[in-house]
């Protein structure tokens, strides 16, 4: 914040929370500030303000325009041309993007995105391995010995050969009576 002139006290508090920047995590502002945004050059210009949301997060933009805002100015983003019109009062304004700042922000926010998800999956490995300690460390329950059976089928069964051709083979299985031969 104090790279961009903002000091603590200016932003507000907000509820706000963040789903979707890096997969699977979500981040929560430090608050929202209204700042006064030019579009255009010094000849033909236009101001004005918008609520950003402000977010502790190491990336490489300073400033995000949602679709919110988009929509407030009915700017109409090309994004394969990196420029953006929008109305002013003299008539359009173009806003031309920079593609090799563009290009350093999609790298570094690339391995911004890595590093957090990796750090995640490390976290959730950590909270992994705690649980099978713990379970280890209960004692496991009373086994039944292997002669006795836990499982007992209802009255209403029959015994079907697996091998119909040979009707006294001992191999079966034991279905529910209500059950069709098919």
């Amino acid at each position: 914040m104090t790279k961009l002139g903002i000091e603590a006290r200016q932003v507000e508090p907000t509820r706000m929370v963040f789903h979707g920047i890096v997969p699977g995590l979500s981040c929560s502002p430090i608050g929202w500030i209204r700042l006064d945004v030019l579009f255009g050059t010094s000849d033909h210009f236009w101001c004005e303000p918008i609520w950003f949301e402000v977010v502790d997060l190491s990336i490489p933009y300073h400033a995000l325009l949602g679709r919110p805002a988009l929509a407030m100015f009915m700017a109409v983003p090309h994004y394969a041309y990196l420029k953006m019109k929008m109305s002013g009062p003299k008539g359009l304004i173009t806003i031309a993007g920079d593609y090799k700042k563009s290009l350093e922000c999609a790298r570094a926010i690339a391995k911004l995105t890595e590093s957090l998800v990796i750090a995640e999956k490390w976290r959730q490995l950590d909270r992994i391995v705690a649980l099978a300690g713990e379970q280890q460390a209960m004692p496991a329950p009373a086994r039944e010995s292997v002669g006795e059976v836990s499982f007992q089928p209802s009255k209403d069964t029959k015994k079907i050969p697996l091998n119909r051709a040979n009707p006294n083979c001992s191999q079966h299985v034991v279905v529910g009576t209500h059950l069709s031969r098919k």
